[in-house]
């Protein structure tokens, strides 16, 4: 019974001294730096830029890129008197969360660069097919198709450009 309150007491002593200790730290962990106050401050601020849409739009896949690649334009207003540790927090923050951002507005433009690219190519082999159709028509029926037929030469040269592998 007494190695029993022993142990109790030495358990109480440790459990007491391990939150003495964990309380005086206490105060050091909720403290950030400068750098730190910063970089969330950064983090909060940062905005895409819709002008990044264009990248994906005109450039295409290349576009997608870019934003990851190039830094986006800091505010300075915010900055104005702070310290050069909160400031390279702050750019650091702001470009840590403004590039996906931008990626996201760039994947926009790229979305509809696909549905054009799509649309022109989807139009072409139309007319492409009716080209061939009205060929087959003007020839007399014989083809129907220039590139079902090509081997054949079905329809004249005179007819319609057509493909000669020979």
């Amino acid at each position: 019974m007494n190695e029993k309150f022993c142990f109790r007491t030495l358990g109480r002593g440790v459990l007491a001294i391990a939150l003495v200790l964990s309380l005086a730290a206490a105060p050091a962990f909720a403290e950030q730096t400068e750098y730190e106050q910063g970089k969330l401050q950064g983090e909060l601020d940062a905005k895409g830029q819709a002008v990044w849409i264009l990248s994906g739009l005109l450039l295409g896949p290349i576009g997608l890129i870019l934003p990851w690649i190039i830094n986006p334009h800091v505010p300075g207003a915010n900055l104005i008197g702070k310290s050069l540790e909160y400031v390279t927090g702050y750019m650091d923050g702001y470009r840590h969360e403004a590039k996906p951002k931008n990626f996201l507005y760039s994947l926009a433009g790229f979305v509809v660069w696909g549905i054009a690219a799509t649309a022109l190519a989807v139009s072409l082999a139309r007319s492409a097919d009716q080209a061939a159709t009205s060929c087959g028509e003007g020839c007399g029926g014989g083809c129907n198709d220039v590139f079902d037929n090509w081997l054949n030469d079905a329809c004249s040269s005179s007819c319609s450009p057509q493909l000669n592998l020979r």
